[in-house]
């Protein structure tokens, strides 16, 4: 069976869960549990646990009837949740918009894209896509991210989202935020914030007109 980074996995021959976040020598594999403490084990000696993905209660939050609410065309977070101390951090997409989004996520590597995640996620849903370890951090991925977005009711055009992004150390510095819909404190980053106009015509036309011996 081939495992990815990510992936939430069970041992065969003892009562433990973790997700994978490190491959090494010898088929062997680095599974870190909830504590934060990385396991390696033979590749064979693990299963991957299905529908990992969401939490229990999620089908009940699909179910809900919708309501009346304006359209919300802004608010796709990536979401790092998890405390250093512990070791295992989890990566998720926290979509707070009305669109349905369908998203890939490729690990940068100089020219070359490794898969790590293709689904979808649905408005006002949350999806858990990769864990790393904290301890690492300094070597988490760059992931190439690219998101089309979809709704089935009249909206405003929208071009698909792609995006390089890494989270780095001092990323962490600042204080985690409470997201309503993930229900608990992540780190966010929001993947579909404008690119900000920064005046490049104005500041050309200063340095121009300011130009020594123009009048």
């Amino acid at each position: 069976m081939k495992f990815k980074i990510g992936d939430l996995v069970r041992f065969v021959d003892e009562p433990i869960e973790g997700h994978i976040t490190s491959f090494q020598k010898n088929d062997i594999v680095g599974v870190t549990d909830e504590t934060g403490f990385e396991i390696p084990v033979p590749a064979n000696k693990i299963t991957l646990v299905h529908g990992n993905m969401k939490r229990a209660d999620d089908d009940d939050q699909m179910n809900a009837v919708p309501t009346n609410q304006p359209f919300v065309d802004r608010g796709i977070f990536l979401g790092v949740e998890g405390e250093q101390k512990e070791g295992l951090a989890k990566f998720y997409f926290i979509n707070h918009t009305s669109y349905d989004l369908l998203i890939t996520v490729s690990e940068i590597s100089g020219t070359k894209r490794n898969g790590l995640f293709a689904d979808k996620v649905l408005k006002k849903d949350f999806v858990h896509f990769y864990s790393a370890n904290f301890n690492q951090v300094g070597k988490w991925p760059n992931f190439d991210i690219q998101i089309l977005r979809h709704a089935d009711i009249p909206h405003n055009a929208t071009s698909p989202i792609r995006r390089e992004f890494r989270v780095k150390p001092l990323d962490l510095i600042n204080s985690k935020e409470s997201d309503e819909i993930i229900e608990g404190k992540v780190w966010r980053f929001e993947l579909d914030k404008p690119d900000e106009n920064i005046g490049l015509d104005k500041l050309k036309d200063h340095f121009i007109s300011h130009r020594p011996g123009r009048r």
